[in-house]
């Protein structure tokens, strides 16, 4: 079997897993009776749209007609870059499972405030405020260079870094506003997006 069927098998075996988790998750938020109080802004929401609108068209040419954005391929990627690729869209994939399953009833896709929300600091958000946005940075990279797409390595993960970096202060603030200093201690040994490493001087502290 040729290299290039297998990359293109692993890509959509990863597309069919993530689309997967996050509709099983969305779709048990959209049944829930519970009040909900929307805090997103357009700019994060206009960049989270630019980056799924890539992946799609350009995942899909992928899949369906690889070669036919020719630009997006400009420099063939070595095969160990894309296994590398593959390896990243496995750790991304499950990271992405394990916080949606450790978040529960308190996920949303955007912004808000939820009757009877409660504070999760178990499995990835043990050291993480975000897994989920981590797991979606991986993904996207990991998928990019599973495709040897250089559109899909780095227009998506731009995009989707800019609705994280202007999100993600305004999210971590709603959540101090709902749970106060309980998430502000919380905030203090964890990592926004990867594990805070603590060093010998911030231990004696």
């Amino acid at each position: 079997m040729k290299p290039e069927i297998i990359f293109r098998f692993l890509f959509i075996l990863a597309f069919l897993a993530m689309l997967s988790i996050r509709i099983y998750f969305q779709s048990k938020v959209l049944r829930e009776p519970r009040k909900v109080d929307y805090r997103e802004g357009a700019l994060s929401l206009a960049a989270g749209s630019v980056a799924a609108l890539v992946t799609i068209v350009f995942g899909a040419e992928y899949i369906l007609s690889p070669g036919t954005f020719a630009f997006a391929y400009w420099i063939p990627l070595p095969s160990w870059l894309r296994w590398i690729g593959a390896i990243m869209l496995t750790t991304g994939i499950i990271l992405l499972a394990s916080a949606h399953t450790h978040l529960g009833r308190s996920f949303h896709s955007l912004i808000v405030t939820k009757q009877d929300q409660t504070f999760v600091d178990s499995g990835p958000y043990r050291w993480i405020r975000h897994p989920i946005y981590t797991a979606y940075l991986i993904n996207y990279a990991g998928g990019g260079l599973l495709a040897g797409n250089w559109v899909l390595t780095f227009v998506p993960v731009l995009m989707f870094g800019m609705l994280v970096a202007i999100r993600v202060g305004r999210e971590e603030q709603v959540l101090i506003d709902q749970f106060g200093e309980p998430y502000i201690d919380y905030m203090q040994r964890t990592g926004r997006l990867i594990p805070k490493i603590n060093t010998a001087d911030s231990q004696r502290e």
